[in-house]
């Protein structure tokens, strides 16, 4: 054995280097995150625009211009500091309390988002990036999980194969969840409703990003929830069905919309949510100039363009893992 020493001394120093950088969180990680923690999700202003630089600049900080390398999620501080951020937003909603006639949002990463009233806890879209398994969590939590489409970071299959190990009911758009048989999954065609328990959730068929093309399992999911109306628009942009889509702009009760930075104001106004939440924003995942495009300032921007046509809705921009109240 002691002509093996060194090498078991080698692998050793190996295996103690990976975890130290794997692990290991930085001193302005941390930093950061106690910025976001005392700053106040409910109040848009100077402060908040000023911390999203700062964020924007961690998150830039060694990233390429296009696609990130591996080591980018395996030691890279992006993924670690979101880690951070999730893990703190899965330990709220594991424990706040949401009494009757409220309802609590929590943002997740890109497209993922927690909902959470008084009898049900709704995820939409969560997935873990590359060596992260954070998001795996919910799968212990949740009650009904809602994918939109099958791009990996709002699909994630070793998750929802986890939800549905431990009985939580998982919905889509049939087409994406071929090999699934289990009674907990539920393929849906667009316009179709399905009765969870009481929870009432339709899906709508949508392209993909505004493609027009309509090949892929892709759709808005709305959700009727504890006396609450919200809309889910994952990466769709255009319906196939144009009469569901009439239905859809032609209701006056959506209470939350949780609407992916790319949709035009205009369709906003057109949807009249109570409160919209901007999601896909801060998205590192593909590269720095998708992060540049996707910060507070870039999509804020937009917005102040067409204040007028978005008067008397509420908005919030929220970092990764927030969290915000709401009630009639």
């Amino acid at each position: 054995m002691k002509k093996y020493r060194n090498d078991f001394i080698f692998i050793f120093l190996l295996i103690a280097a990976f975890a130290f950088f794997y692990f290991r969180i930085p001193a302005n990680a941390i930093s950061l995150n106690k910025l976001v923690n005392s700053s106040n999700p409910n109040v848009f202003d100077q402060s908040r625009l000023e911390l999203g630089r700062k964020y924007n600049n961690f998150l830039a900080s060694g990233l390429p211009k296009e696609t990130p390398t591996i080591l980018h999620y395996l030691i890279g501080n992006q993924r670690k500091f979101l880690d951070l951020r999730i893990n703190q937003a899965i330990k709220e909603i594991k424990n706040t309390p949401v009494a009757s006639g409220k309802i609590h949002v929590w943002t997740l990463m890109n497209m993922g988002s927690v909902i959470k009233t008084k009898s049900k806890i709704i995820v939409f879209d969560a997935s873990d990036v590359p060596f992260s398994t954070v998001h795996k969590q919910l799968a212990d939590l949740a009650d009904i999980f809602i994918v939109s489409h099958g791009d990996t970071d709002h699909y994630d299959p070793q998750l929802l194969a986890k939800a549905i190990k431990n009985g939580k009911q998982v919905v889509f758009l049939e087409g994406l969840m071929t090999d699934n048989k289990s009674p907990l999954a539920h393929p849906l065609k667009s316009g179709q409703t399905i009765d969870i328990n009481g929870t009432k959730i339709t899906a709508y068929q949508t392209d993909h990003r505004g493609d027009h093309k309509f090949l892929e399992p892709s759709a808005w999911f709305l959700v009727k929830v504890d006396g609450f109306t919200i809309l889910h628009t994952g990466d769709g942009r255009d319906f196939k069905d144009k009469s569901e889509q009439n239905v859809v702009y032609g209701r006056s009760d959506i209470d939350i919309l949780l609407v992916n930075n790319a949709i035009h104001p205009y369709n906003i106004r057109d949807l009249k949510p109570k409160v919209f939440v901007p999601l896909h924003l801060y998205k590192w995942m593909a590269g720095k100039e998708f992060l540049d495009t996707s910060n507070f300032d870039s999509v804020n921007n937009i917005y102040l363009k067409y204040e007028t046509s978005l008067a008397g809705m509420d908005k919030k921009m929220l970092f990764n893992g927030e969290g915000f109240e709401y009630s009639k």
